[in-house]
């Protein structure tokens, strides 16, 4: 009997912590007015369309980003003979944002990195770091979101 009452008024307190989930699934609660970008284009514009695609048409939070996106092949791994095996890419983005008509601008940088293998042909080649590529902006993107969602709803 004293285990039930015991496990009662765990509960209570435990359901009534002032814990909160999270939600992240749904649409932003902001608009993006202008977005301007620097380095690397393709990136940059996968980036630009998928921001546009996720926005609060209705939403009263209008904000301005600025983008700045850097990539980088390094070699790394090579063979007995010295030919190059695989190749790391590496994309950092910059990501400067404020509400239009605020001051304040807030600034956070992303950094994602993959590998992708060398194959016989050039053209196989080319098509590893063109997926690779597009993995790692998918997955900036939704940091770029999360980040973002966050700060608005701290505001």
């Amino acid at each position: 009997m004293k285990k039930i009452i015991l496990i009662l008024i765990s509960s209570v307190f435990l359901v009534s912590c002032g814990y909160s989930v999270v939600n992240k699934s749904g649409k932003s609660n902001y608009n993006i007015a202008e977005i301007t970008s620097s380095g690397e284009k393709r990136i940059n514009h996968n980036i630009k369309s998928k921001l546009l695609f996720n926005v609060s048409e209705t939403s009263k939070n209008l904000i301005s980003i600025s983008i700045d996106t850097i990539k980088r092949r390094a070699i790394k791994d090579k063979n007995i003979n010295n030919e190059i095996t695989s190749y790391q890419v590496s994309i950092t983005t910059q990501v400067s944002f404020g509400l239009v008509g605020k001051i304040n601008r807030n600034n956070f940088t992303i950094i994602q990195s993959g590998d992708y293998k060398v194959s016989d042909q050039r053209l196989n080649t080319l098509n590893n770091e063109k997926k690779i590529v597009e993995t790692l902006t998918d997955n900036i993107v939704e940091k770029i979101f999360a980040k973002l969602k966050n700060e608005i709803d701290d505001n």
